[in-house]
């Protein structure tokens, strides 16, 4: 078998074991040649000792010439190599070259024999048995060629030794054709053997092929993941700071169309975070990353900066919004559930036309809390409701100012889950959609109610004392600006060494650290973690933020460290912080 055979991808079963067969054959023309030429010299060397010189020429000269047919007619049917288009070419000329072989040997050997002669006799056998013995030996190529071999040999031959001898002699004729009843036996067995070899060759070959291709396709991985993850942080930091920033500014603006000119941004920027999140969710939630973090939460929490977001969204495209949320707890990690239902709402005012109507409502009944987010748009057609959920796929109909990837739906997938929860679709062409997803409700605990927000601000009972850790000096000033007009105590240092020092001279420890996890001179953010926890000695809670989006070091996890991934949207730090705030009641507790 030549080491540059290529795959045979147009070939299946059998075809493949000729294939193989017929390279074979080829790879081995020059041996073979040279071998059964060597034969040839030895009989003629024979018949010239026992005094027939002239018939040892003709004989000499005659299978010679067969050995040269064989090596010419691979030479132009198989020049190079045989491949997928010419082997069964190639197999069907060597049957035709071994039947004229198995005749020039079987009647130059008929005409050798001599009754009465015992020398010649001897010759006779032995010129047969030297051309087929071969076709029964371990490593034999291709059983039809020594079939067609030994047929037009051996049977020729057989049949004039016992018309041409008499008495006992005859008798050996007999034996002849049981020679060749037990080549063909043989013969099978060997091509039974040289079958399977070819078979676990080329099953070690594809084998070794699919390694490498897996090798390939895990580096392109790799390679993938980590450029996601370098662009992925360097384009999350702006944005990053950007949605602090339009928090921060919505507090001091004083007129209606300042007002609206920040919604403007505030939109263009949510697209954006779209866009990358979309692409960063999918590599994180497949890399195993995704941890949920369940605990007991008032699900209005949820609904209601979600009900404000969605509803000027929905105001701006000329839609009616409804909110209509029972307060209940849930168990469940609620940036996770918010995840699902900002992805879910944003296709319902994504696809639905002006005029129509968007709502979100949650309710209970018999343990089980169920949110609706529905539409009155076009609908989905129910052989089209399994494509939904595939990566990329969108349908028609689409608004065009708000580009997406269709990767909002693969991503609720995949977030259920996770969490572990049932969502059911009920929609049709032209009849709108309508999700319902069901999670378990909470058990009773002493909730305190979010105090109203204030110009879009939200207002806390017992406002945090945060301290912020980041390299960035515009998102530490964009995050304190936020932080501090949602009347939280905010402390910013720019390293861990920083950090330290401003712990060591407060008075008051800080509720709740934020953290980036890539700080400068090469400082992890989780080491930063447990350095000012061992400073405080307390198990504070702890934000990680970071762009990266390989999957953390299960450290995190170990720390009880909550992870936010950049860039991190006001409304998801606004639930970490009404979380705390829940928590601070009971003594120190993670976020996570």
């Amino acid at each position: 078998m030549t080491g540059a055979a290529e795959p045979f991808p147009d070939l299946v079963g059998s075809a493949r074991i000729e294939l193989e067969q017929a390279r074979l054959l080829r790879a081995n023309l020059v041996r073979s040649c040279l071998f059964v030429e060597a034969v040839i010299v030895y009989l003629t060397v024979m018949i010239v000792v026992f005094g027939k010189v002239e018939f040892a020429l003709i004989w000499f000269l005659a299978a010679s010439a067969m050995v040269g047919v064989t090596f010419i007619h691979a030479k132009l049917r198989a020049p190079d190599e045989v491949t997928a288009e010419t082997y069964k070419a190639y197999l069907r000329g060597h049957i035709l070259v071994c039947c004229l072989t198995g005749l020039v040997w079987g009647v130059f050997a008929s005409i050798k024999l001599s009754p009465g002669d015992v020398l010649s006799m001897f010759v006779a056998a032995n010129m047969i048995f030297a051309i087929t013995v071969g076709g029964i030996l371990p490593g034999s190529e291709y059983r039809p060629g020594y079939i067609a071999l030994a047929t037009f040999a051996i049977l020729p031959f057989g049949a004039y030794w016992i018309y041409a001898l008499d008495g006992t002699t005859r008798v050996a004729g007999l034996g002849i054709f049981l020679y060749y009843a037990f080549g063909l036996l043989v013969s099978g067995q060997t091509d039974r053997d040289m079958r399977d070899g070819i078979i676990a060759r080329t099953n070690r070959r594809l084998t070794e092929e699919l390694v490498e291709r897996n090798k390939t396709i895990e580096k392109a991985s790799a390679e993938r993941t980590r450029f996601l993850a370098a662009t992925s942080h360097d384009l999350s930091q702006p944005l990053h700071a950007q949605g602090f920033f339009i928090q921060a500014l919505r507090g001091e603006l004083s007129t209606g169309k300042q007002r609206q000119l920040l919604d403007s941004i505030e939109a263009t920027w949510r697209s954006q975070i779209e866009l990358l999140r979309g692409i960063v969710d999918i590599t994180r939630i497949d890399s195993g990353s995704v941890v949920p973090a369940i605990q007991t939460i008032e699900l209005k929490t949820i609904t209601r900066s979600l009900s404000d977001e969605f509803s000027r969204q929905a105001q701006e495209k000329g839609l009616g919004f409804d909110s209509d949320a029972a307060s209940v707890l849930v168990n469940t990690d609620p940036v996770l559930l918010s995840r699902i239902l900002r992805n879910l709402l944003s296709n319902a005012v994504r696809y639905t036309p002006q005029t129509g109507e968007v709502y979100l409502r949650a309710r209970s009944e018999d343990g089980v809390i169920e949110i609706e987010v529905g539409d009155t748009g076009p609908g989905i057609p129910i052989e089209r409701q399994e494509d939904i959920f595939e990566e990329y796929v969108r349908l028609g109909d689409e608004d065009a100012s708000k580009p997406g990837l269709g990767l909002g739906l693969s991503i609720v997938r995949r977030l259920v889950d996770i969490l572990g929860l049932e969502l059911e679709l009920n929609s049709s062409e032209g009849n709108g959609t309508r999700w319902v997803l069901r999670l378990p409700e909470g058990a009773d605990a002493e909730t305190p109610d979010a105090l109203p927000s204030k110009e879009g601000r939200p207002v806390f009972a017992r406002p945090p004392n945060c301290l912020i850790v980041d390299d960035n000096q515009q998102i530490l000033d964009s995050m304190s600006e936020m932080l501090t007009a949602w009347g939280c105590l905010t402390r910013t240092a720019g390293s861990g060494d920083q950090a330290v020092s401003l712990l060591q001279a407060s008075v008051r420890p800080p509720d709740i650290l934020f953290v980036d996890r890539r700080l400068a001179n090469q400082e992890d953010g989780v080491d930063t973690i447990a350095r000012l926890r061992g400073v405080l000695d307390e198990q504070t809670p702890a934000v990680l933020m970071t762009g990266d989006i390989a999957a953390l070091d299960t450290l995190t996890a170990s720390l009880s460290i909550q992870v936010m991934l950049k860039p991190v949207v006001p409304d998801d730090l606004e639930q970490v912080l009404r979380s705390l705030e829940r928590r601070k009641g009971g003594g120190p507790a993670s976020v996570s």
